[in-house]
C-alpha cells in the first residue's frame, strides 16, 4: 500500500477549505493527466448527481486533460468537452491504487485507468457528490454558477458592501455564504476576522469599507499561506506520498480556544455563530452593532451587584441570576424537587436558602448535584431576558457565569476583581453567620482560572466612586460599540 495516494482532508468534521481542495487539486493532476477511462464502478448511487447510465457512457474510454479548482469545487477536464464536477463535502477523499488492490474502506465510485491503477472516490459519510457536464456548459451548472469571487479576485469592495447593506447577519456567517464570497470555510474565517481584528457577531452591515479591504487582503495572505503549506491538518492530512498539510501549526484563532491570544494575552473564547464553531480574542475583537449582551461576574463580594446596579442607573436593562434562583425558590414544584434530591423538608412548599445552605455545607458534594438541576433553569430565563428585550444592551450578573456554562451567551463579560484581604473584609461585614458559607463557596468559583477571558476586568480596590467611575466608562464605550 505504500504507492497508495490520499487526497482526502482534514477527518473530524471539517469540510475542506479552498487550501485543502487546492492541494488535493495538485496530487491529483499528475496522478489522472494523460489516462483514459477504462471503466467505472458506482457503488453507492445517490454519490452521482444526475442519470448514473449517462455519467459512466459519456465518461468511459475518455481521457482527463486536467484538473481545476473552483471555490471548494474540482473540476475534472476530459477530451471530447467531457467534466466531472466533484464537491469534497465533509469526508470526501480521493484514493489511488494499483488494481490489484482492494477499493478503499468507502469507496462509493471507482475509476478504473489505462495504467492498471483505479482512482476510488472515497466518503464515509456520503454528503460528497460527483456530476457529470460538459466545457460548454459546467460553470452555467446551478451549483457553480451562484458561487461569488474568490478572495483572489476581489479588486474593489464596493460590490461587496452593496450586497450586505441590509444584512444584520453576523460578519461570520456572512463570509460563510459562498455566494458572497467563495472559497473561506469555518478554520479560515476565523483566522481572517483575527487578523482583522473583528468580532464574529458584528452584523455585516457595520463592517466599513477599510474593514472590508482589511478582509481581503488578509484572506488573500491567508489562503496562500495555507495553500503552500498544504492546508490544514486536525487529526491526520495526507494530501499525497510524502506531503503533509501543516497549516494548522501557524493557526493563530482556531482551536485555540483556552489558549492565549498571541497578541494580547488574553484568553481566546469560545461561541456558536451560526450553529458553527468560532473561537475569538475578548480584547483584539470587540462586537460592534446591537444587541451587545453583557455578563458581569466576579467573586464574592467583589462588587457585581454595585456593577449592576449601575447599569441599571443608566437606564440599561438588567437580571441577577441570584434573583432568578430566587423566584425558581418560591415555586413549589421547585421545593418538591429539591427535597426528594436531598431528603429534607421544606415548610410552606418554598424552598428555604438557610435549612439548605446548612445541609450543602454538611453535604459539599450535593453542591454539584443541585447546579445540574438549578443550572438549566437560570439558563432558560437568561435566555428569554435576552431575546426579549429589545434594547441595545442587556447586563445580566451571573456570579457562576463559567461553572454553569453561560459565557458563550454574551457578547462581553466583565469581571468585578478584588483583592483576598478586602473581599474578606466584605464578606464577614455583611453577615457573619453566612460568611463560612460564602467563603467555602468562594473556593469552589472559576474566575481566577477565566478571568483572562473578560473583556473588562474591573479592580474594586480602591474606593467605591472610582469603582463605579470605571464601570460607567465601560457602559460608555459600549454605547459607542452598539451604535
Amino acid at each position: 500500500m505504500e504507492d497508495l495516494a490520499y487526497l482526502g482532508t482534514i477527518v473530524n468534521k471539517i469540510m475542506p477549505e479552498l487550501p485543502e481542495v487546492e492541494t488535493v487539486k495538485n496530487v491529483l493532476i499528475p496522478i489522472v493527466k494523460g489516462h483514459k477511462i477504462l471503466s467505472i464502478d458506482v457503488l453507492r448511487k445517490s454519490t452521482i448527481e444526475g442519470d448514473i447510465n449517462e455519467f459512466i457512457v459519456n465518461l468511459q474510454n475518455e481521457t482527463f486533460n486536467d484538473v481545476t479548482r473552483i471555490g471548494k469545487y474540482l473540476i475534472f477536464h476530459l477530451t471530447n468537452n467531457k467534466v466531472i464536477i466533484s464537491h469534497l463535502r465533509m469526508e470526501g477523499k480521493y484514493y489511488e491504487f494499483d488494481e490489484k488492490d482492494n477499493d478503499s474502506k468507502y469507496a462509493r465510485v471507482v475509476f478504473h485507468l489505462d495504467n492498471n491503477h483505479k482512482l476510488c472516490y472515497d466518503d464515509s459519510r456520503c454528503f460528497g457528490i460527483l456530476k457529470l457536464s460538459d466545457e460548454s456548459s459546467y460553470l452555467k451548472e446551478e451549483m457553480i454558477a451562484k458561487l461569488g469571487p474568490e478572495p483572489f479576485d476581489v479588486k474593489d469592495v464596493k460590490p461587496l458592501m452593496k450586497k450586505v447593506k441590509n444584512v444584520r447577519k453576523p460578519i461570520k456567517s456572512t463570509l460563510l455564504d459562498q455566494t458572497l464570497i467563495t472559497g473561506l470555510g469555518n478554520i479560515y474565517v476565523d483566522e481572517v476576522l483575527f487578523a482583522s481584528k473583528i468580532h464574529p457577531l458584528t452584523p455585516a452591515n457595520k463592517i466599513t469599507d477599510k474593514e472590508w479591504s482589511k478582509i481581503i487582503a488578509t484572506s488573500i495572505e491567508t489562503l496562500n499561506n495555507a495553500i503552500k503549506a498544504g492546508g490544514s491538518t486536525i487529526k491526520s492530512y495526507h494530501p499525497g506520498k510524502d506531503i503533509d498539510g501543516n497549516f494548522q501549526t501557524r493557526l493563530q484563532a482556531y482551536g485555540k480556544v483556552g489558549e492565549k491570544c498571541p497578541r494580547c494575552g488574553a484568553t481566546f473564547r469560545f461561541i456558536k455563530v451560526g450553529g458553527r464553531g468560532t473561537t475569538f480574542c475578548p480584547i483584539c475583537q470587540k462586537k460592534l452593532g446591537a444587541p451587545i449582551n453583557v455578563a458581569i461576574t466576579g467573586k464574592i463580594a467583589s462588587g457585581k451587584s454595585l456593577a449592576t446596579s449601575t447599569f441599571a442607573s443608566q437606564s440599561i436593562p438588567t437580571i441577577s441570576s441570584d434573583a432568578i434562583v430566587r423566584d425558581l425558590y418560591q415555586k413549589e414544584e421547585i421545593a418538591n424537587k429539591i427535597e426528594q434530591m436531598f431528603n429534607i423538608k421544606f415548610e410552606n412548599k418554598v424552598v428555604n436558602k438557610d435549612a439548605l445552605r446548612s445541609y450543602l455545607l454538611t453535604h459539599p458534594k450535593d453542591k454539584k448535584k443541585l447546579e445540574r438541576f438549578v443550572h438549566p433553569l437560570v439558563k432558560k430565563e437568561i435566555i428569554n431576558f435576552l431575546s426579549n428585550n429589545k434594547s441595545p444592551i442587556k447586563a445580566v450578573e451571573v456570579p457562576l457565569l463559567f461553572e454553569a456554562k453561560l459565557d458563550p451567551l454574551f457578547d462581553v463579560i466583565i469581571v468585578t476583581d478584588i483583592s483576598e484581604k478586602k473581599q474578606n473584609v466584605l464578606i464577614t461585614s455583611r453577615d457573619k453567620e453566612k460568611a463560612l458559607y460564602l467563603k467555602e463557596i468562594n473556593k469552589t468559583n472559576k474566575i481566577d482560572e477565566n478571568k483572562n477571558k473578560a473583556s473588562y476586568l474591573i479592580s474594586n480596590n480602591s474606593s467605591k466612586e472610582e469603582f463605579v467611575n470605571k464601570i460607567n466608562q465601560v457602559i460608555t464605550e459600549l454605547r459607542g460599540l452598539a451604535k
